[in-house]
């Protein structure tokens, strides 16, 4: 039996105990309370029930002369790349298109230094975006942040209640409420279930980060809207760093969020 209250890592792993009719009353039951609680698992259970129908769609479509289906090219793709052991390169997780805008003169800064990080570590993203901007990554996490940051003496860093982990808010703007802000999370640990008041554009730094469906690793770029409620949790065997850029902060759940009533 798994805890009454599964993370995003086991809801996933749930859901195919789900579709193939093996979930017992305690994981379907835990299963249920971390849907109505979690969006980003609520789409990919819709995701996960659509696509059957999906491939079959695919795979009945009809050869050509000039050659195989879309669907037979790609699955042969994937069952060459399992055999030869090949992994993708770089980052899987991409900006918006509509998030590049903040590279443009009067763009968001805070967003833009994070877009910069992002065009170091990806290469198609240079190639179709152009590259001039890029911060290339360093060996140390911080090493080629550092120049486009505020002196660490002014990073004021958090750590009470977090698991574990600590935030420190590099910039906040005093009129609108955005910052930028610097986190890292133990290996094997989770963060605390937070909502979302604003937005948040998270890249990860080094390390890994399951978020949701999602699994993130160095360069990769995720986005949560206004009311999102989730608890990223870093791989085991090492920290995960990532640059946060939030539009307004976020709201912890339970003794959490009495802790930081008191302490504002």
């Amino acid at each position: 039996m798994t805890f009454l209250m599964p993370t995003c890592q086991q809801a996933v792993a749930l859901l195919t105990a789900y579709e193939d009719g093996a979930l017992g009353p305690f994981d379907w039951l835990g299963l249920r309370l971390h849907l109505a609680l979690c969006p980003p698992c609520r789409i990919y259970l819709s995701a996960f029930e659509r696509m059957p129908a999906l491939l079959r769609q695919a795979w009945d479509a009809q050869p050509t002369a000039a050659g195989p289906t879309p669907a037979e090219q790609a699955l042969a793709g994937a069952l060459a790349a399992l055999r030869e052991g090949r992994m993708p390169k770089g980052p899987q997780h991409h900006p918006e298109p509509e998030a590049w805008a903040a590279l443009e003169p009067g763009g968001d800064p805070l967003l833009a230094l994070l877009l910069r990080v992002h065009l170091g570590h990806c290469e198609s993203c240079r190639n179709s975006r152009g590259g001039e901007q890029a911060i290339p990554p360093g060996e140390d996490p911080l090493q080629a942040l550092r120049p486009h940051l505020p002196p660490e003496s002014q990073w004021r860093w958090l750590r009470h209640g977090l698991n574990g982990g600590k935030v420190a808010v590099l910039h906040r703007d005093a009129t609108t409420g955005a910052s930028l802000n610097l986190a890292c999370l133990p290996g094997g640990r989770q963060t605390p279930v937070h909502n979302h008041q604003g937005q948040e554009c998270a890249l990860v730094l080094c390390g890994a980060l399951q978020d949701g469906p999602a699994h993130l690793r160095a360069g990769d770029w995720i986005t949560h809207d206004r009311g999102t409620l989730h608890a990223p949790s870093a791989d085991p065997g090492g920290e995960c760093w990532a640059l946060i850029a939030l539009e307004q902060p976020v709201q912890f759940t339970g003794w959490r969020r009495a802790l930081e009533r008191l302490s504002s």
